[in-house]
């Protein structure tokens, strides 16, 4: 393989990797029996929420626990516009994400601004959680604590997203699913990525230089928001329900964490990696416990801990530790520095090797990160 053609293939590999994972996927969506086409929904439906909260927690460091409220909130849009106004949820799929955006904005801006690190955003995002239940009961148009059901019309088209077969719900996720992860590896390489990575490792030198950093944070912060609510629109219209169990329940948060984290926090692809294998799991060993209703949570809970010991950097951070063990490393012998640099003149007898000491000649391996 010529140099040109090992540049252009490290250049396009994630898009040729989100590509086939989207034919792979698509093709394996129409074969399997409807026991897999379930867990399928699953794992796409929390990749999505645990792909939100990565976002955050990669670009700034922010833990936010808010993140299913945004899934939530694109779950009441899709069904309370299509019952009262009969807007199509293929709609609500560009709505719900400014609508959460919008209810993001006030959490936005005491998250980002209090202070006090990442514990105490946590904790805001937190209350913000635990709030959310009791506000939407409240909401009486909003259906309280049974919530709303989607309206069945006696001839469903393709534009009430209500399919017979589950198969085009599971195709439905992989698109956003790989969507989503292009957003993130473009927006890594774009110069919002690059603001933003500088605002996290130094918001001082940042700021010096004029990056406005208060902006950046909230920006991050809605876009990750937005990021989260087309789960919401599309596991509503699978249910033909959205209630505040079915979004905001005691484990809802921790789901999405868990996935994030053990597929690998800050990584596109750790949250598609890691709901793929704990919903198989989960689903498993509820098959094997007669259908405790405890399995799956507990199956998350065991996962997390397992991989937090063993594993720490999740399954794509490991993976991508591998590989680059495995990528050739610079000669640090003088023969090459030499080489790379002619000599001086006056330079006399160790120039070479006090240049090595120095620093000067010597070509660090560049890491590409997709």
């Amino acid at each position: 393989m010529t140099n040109r053609a090992a540049a252009l293939a490290t250049r396009y590999r994630g898009p040729l990797a989100l590509l086939a994972v989207l034919v792979v996927g698509w093709l394996v969506a129409g074969a399997v029996d409807a026991t897999t086409v379930t867990i399928l929904v699953l794992a796409l439906y929390y990749s999505i929420g645990g792909l939100s909260f990565n976002f955050l927690y990669g670009s700034l460091g922010i833990f936010s626990l808010a993140q299913p409220v945004f899934v939530a909130v694109g779950g009441y849009t899709s069904i309370y516009l299509y019952n009262t106004y009969g807007i199509s949820p293929w709609l609500s799929l560009f709505i719900a994400p400014v609508i959460a955006a919008i209810i993001a904005l006030p959490i936005a801006l005491v998250a980002t601004r209090i202070g006090g690190g990442a514990v105490l955003t946590a904790l805001v995002t937190l209350i913000v959680a635990e709030a959310a239940t009791p506000l939407l009961i409240a909401i009486k148009p909003l259906g309280g604590a049974i919530g709303l059901y989607a309206k069945s019309p006696p001839n469903p088209t393709f534009w009430d997203m209500q399919f017979a077969n589950g198969a085009d719900f599971v195709k439905i996720l992989l698109v956003i699913n790989v969507l989503l992860i292009g957003f993130w590896m473009w927006w890594r390489h774009s110069k919002y990525g690059l603001f933003t990575t500088a605002v996290k490792d130094a918001p001082e030198a940042a700021a010096s230089v004029g990056v406005a950093n208060a902006r950046i944070r909230l920006s991050v912060f809605l876009v990750a928001a937005m990021l989260a609510a087309p789960a919401g629109v599309v596991y509503a219209q699978y249910n033909l329900l959205t209630s505040p169990d079915l979004f905001l329940g005691a484990t809802a948060m921790f789901q999405f964490i868990v996935v994030a984290l053990v597929g690998g926090a800050a990584r596109p692809w750790g949250a598609l990696v890691g709901s793929l294998i704990i919903t198989w799991l989960s689903q498993e060993v509820s098959n094997w416990s007669g259908g405790n209703a405890g399995a799956a949570p507990l199956t998350f809970a065991v996962i997390f801990v397992i991989m937090a010991l063993i594993v720490p950097r999740g399954i794509s951070g490991t993976w991508e530790r591998i590989v680059e063990r495995r990528r050739p490393k610079v000669s640090a012998s003088l023969g090459p520095i030499a080489a790379g640099r002619s000599a001086a003149p006056g330079d006399g007898p160790g120039a070479a090797a006090r240049r090595e000491a120095d620093g000067e000649g010597v070509t660090s391996p560049r890491i590409t990160a997709t």
